[in-house]
């Protein structure tokens, strides 16, 4: 993995991502690890994150700093959060499932198959949308027999407490306590948006570089980026004497 990753590599997916929303990135951020957009839009979302949590293992490090409010008494706390605490439950945490998984439920008279959520259904709905939430249930409806046509929201609420037991790693949290008042809670970790807060900064510090560079040498990006990061360094350094 990340054998052919390259800076301009990055740059390439960091433009794409600057005009998506949050939601949609995780695909794309995907492709930095492996495949196209296409073939990882295609996993179930455990299996997605397990690349993210790889390629920011790789890539920046296993320690994500965080800052998080405690619900408690609104004290801010800085919380350190590991990769590792992110992967999904089991005995193999690395060997997370690539197919998309289904089930069957009964409920109102009705059979229902389901599957998990997959990163092309986070794609597929507005988040802003008053009905995503309703959205991204209906598409993990496989089948509905005898067929009904809108999905009753009670069976999509069943649908969606049982996505947990179908794919137990979509959701990731993070246990959390405050030093202050003690209270105790689970708070909601988004890996690809953490993600993503990681490579904007390295690009732009990377694209400070390039400007530099460029100004000082009259280089183009082509040829900043193609010196290596310690040899930049130096010529920065004495570019700025």
């Amino acid at each position: 993995m990340l054998g052919e990753l390259t800076e301009e590599r990055v740059l390439e997916v960091w433009e794409q991502g600057i005009r998506r929303r949050p939601m949609t990135r995780a695909p794309l951020l995907a492709t930095l690890a492996e495949g196209t957009e296409r073939e990882v839009a295609g996993l179930p979302v455990t299996a997605l994150n397990s690349l993210l949590l790889e390629l920011r293992s790789e890539a920046f490090g296993d320690t994500f700093s965080c800052a998080a409010d405690c619900p408690g008494c609104g004290e801010s706390l800085d919380v350190a959060v590991s990769t590792r605490e992110l992967r999904p439950p089991g005995p193999d945490a690395g060997g997370v499932p690539v197919e998309v998984g289904t089930a069957t439920l009964v409920e109102q008279g009705l059979d229902v198959t389901y599957r998990a959520l997959t990163g092309g259904d986070l794609q597929a709905v507005d988040p802003d949308s008053p009905d995503a939430r309703r959205a991204l249930l209906r598409r993990c409806v496989v089948s509905v027999s005898p067929a009904q046509d809108p999905v009753p929201d009670a069976v999509l609420e069943e649908v969606a407490r049982r996505l947990a037991d179908l794919d137990p790693g979509a959701d990731t949290t993070v246990a959390l306590a405050c030093p202050g008042c003690d209270h105790r809670w689970a708070a909601a970790f988004d890996v690809a948006e953490h993600l993503w807060a990681d490579i904007d900064a390295y690009v732009r510090r990377l694209m400070y570089e390039v400007h530099a560079l460029a100004r000082a040498y009259g280089w183009s990006e082509a040829d900043v980026l193609s010196v290596s990061p310690a040899r930049r360094r130096f010529y920065l350094e004495v570019a700025a004497q």
